[in-house]
Parts: structure tokens; C-alpha cells; sequence
């Protein structure tokens, strides 16, 4: 009898010991559903993270340009009075950057008085993956400290 009460046993156990096919399709179902409604979550987060780095970018190429306007002599012909940031002019712009042929960088500078010079810089890129196009501004005072 012991023998009979071990084979029923074991065919109830094989019975309950893994999942039905509606218990797989089921779960399938849940996880494509979340799957779904995380998907657009992530494209933002990819959208976001490319603007970040085209801004990040922009910053550091007119960082680089702002200090090497800042490192000439207060009276070096450099420095003089003119240029405009929303156009292109001789002396007073870098259009195209090297190597990023959709980037430019436009400064104007004023001056304020004969010791103080306004310098407005504008990074900007013609063209961007993610939107509009996208212009960065960046300001500073030199003055002749002699």
C-alpha cells in the first residue's frame, strides 16, 4: 500500500511542478504591456541626454574662444571695438568651427570706457538632431588693470 500512496504522490507533484502555457502567456502579456509604457520614458531620457551634451559642448567651445579673448593685451587690435553676434564678421567670428562644420562662434565687443570693454559671445549650431537649432551666450569685462 505504502507503494500505491508514492505514485499518486509523485503524479500530483509532476502535475503542479511547472507552469502552464496560459500561466507563460500571461506574464509574456504583462511584461510587453511594461514594456510599452517604458519605452517612451526611454526616449526622452535619450532626447535629453543629447541636448545635454550638445549644450555642454557649445559652453566649452565658446569657454575656449572667451579665454583666448581674454589672454590678449587690453590693447592688442584684437580687442577692438566691433563684431556682432548675429552675424558673421571678419576678425570677429570663427565660422565654421574646425571640425564641426554646423557650429559658429560670433563676439562683439564695446567699449565701455577707456579702461573696460564689454565682450558678448555667442556659440550657436545651425543644425541639432533633437529640435531647433540652439545658441549659447556668454559675457565678460576685460579691463586695462595698468
Amino acid at each position: 500500500m505504502s507503494t500505491h500512496f508514492s505514485e499518486i504522490r509523485a503524479r500530483n507533484h509532476s502535475r503542479s511542478a511547472g507552469f502552464t502555457l496560459i500561466e507563460v502567456l500571461v506574464a509574456t502579456g504583462l511584461v510587453g504591456i511594461v514594456a510599452l509604457a517604458i519605452a517612451p520614458l526611454m526616449l526622452m531620457a535619450v532626447q535629453t541626454s543629447a541636448v545635454a551634451q550638445e549644450a555642454t559642448e557649445l559652453t566649452a567651445n565658446g569657454a575656449e574662444q572667451m579665454e583666448i579673448l581674454r589672454a590678449l593685451p587690453f590693447t592688442d587690435a584684437q580687442l577692438a571695438a566691433g563684431g556682432s553676434t548675429t552675424a558673421s564678421q571678419g576678425g570677429y567670428s570663427i565660422d565654421p568651427v574646425p571640425g564641426e562644420p554646423d557650429r559658429y562662434i560670433r563676439w562683439e565687443i564695446t567699449d565701455e570706457n577707456a579702461s573696460r570693454k564689454h565682450i558678448e559671445l555667442v556659440v550657436g549650431m545651425r543644425e541639432s538632431i533633437w529640435g531647433p537649432p540652439r545658441e549659447i551666450t556668454l559675457e565678460t569685462y576685460r579691463t586695462d588693470l595698468q
